[in-house]
C-alpha cells in the first residue's frame, strides 16, 4: 500500500504541475494582446470651429501686429469682386461658370519702418464644412485700375491701402448653409484670427 502511494503521488504532483503550467500559458497568450480602450475604440474626430483655432473677430474688428494695422471692411460670397471706387474706370473679378468669390475686404495700414509687400502680408484660407480648405490670393487695389498685383505692390509705412483677398470656390459653398470661416494668420506673428462667415 505504501509503494502504491508512492508511485500515486509523483504522477499526481507530475498532472498538476502540467495542468497548471497549461492555464498559465493560457493566461499569458490571452493577456499578450490585451483589449484597451485605445486600441479598441477608434479615435473620435474633432471637427475644429473658430474658437479652437484662433481668435473670433467680426467685420469692423481691427488687428494689430507689430508690422501692421489689418481693418475687417466686409466678407462676403459674390459673382464679381469689385474695387472700393467703382466711379471710373475699373478691373473687377468675375467668377467662372459653376464658382463663387468668398470675398474679404480690408483696409492694411503699414507700421512698420519699411515697405510692406502686399504679396506677404500673411496666411488667409477659408474653411468650408470642416475640412475643404481654399487660400486666399491678395488683390491690391489701384486709384487708376481698380485693382493691381500684390507682388508689384507694396504699402510705404504709415500708409494705409485697401487690400482684398479673394477665395474661388465651387458654387456649392454659396448655396448651403455649412460653416464657413476665414482664418487670417498675419506675417511675423503667432496670432491666428477667425471671421466666421455663417
Amino acid at each position: 500500500m505504501r509503494q502504491d502511494n508512492k508511485r500515486i503521488l509523483p504522477i499526481l504532483l507530475t498532472t498538476i504541475m502540467l495542468f497548471s503550467a497549461g492555464c498559465t500559458q493560457q493566461n499569458n497568450s490571452t493577456n499578450k494582446n490585451p483589449t484597451t480602450p485605445s486600441e479598441s475604440t477608434p479615435e473620435a474626430t474633432v471637427v475644429a470651429t473658430a474658437e479652437d483655432t484662433g481668435t473670433p473677430i467680426t467685420v469692423g474688428s481691427t488687428i494689430t501686429t507689430n508690422d501692421m494695422e489689418i481693418t475687417i471692411n466686409k466678407a462676403e460670397l459674390t459673382y464679381d469682386v469689385l474695387p472700393d471706387d467703382t466711379s471710373g474706370f475699373y478691373s473687377h473679378y468675375e467668377a467662372d461658370a459653376g464658382n463663387v468669390y468668398l470675398h474679404l475686404d480690408t483696409n492694411i495700414k503699414n507700421l512698420a519702418k519699411q515697405n510692406l509687400s502686399c504679396d506677404k502680408l500673411g496666411t488667409v484660407t477659408a474653411d468650408y464644412n470642416g475640412g475643404y480648405t481654399y487660400t486666399g490670393q491678395a488683390i491690391p487695389e489701384d486709384s487708376t485700375t481698380g485693382f493691381t498685383y500684390a507682388n508689384i505692390t507694396s504699402i510705404k509705412p504709415l500708409e494705409t491701402l485697401g487690400v482684398h483677398f479673394i477665395f474661388k470656390c465651387p458654387q456649392e459653398v454659396a448655396e448651403t448653409q455649412n460653416p464657413l470661416f476665414i482664418t487670417f494668420e498675419p506675417s511675423n506673428s503667432s496670432d491666428r484670427y477667425i471671421i466666421t462667415i455663417r
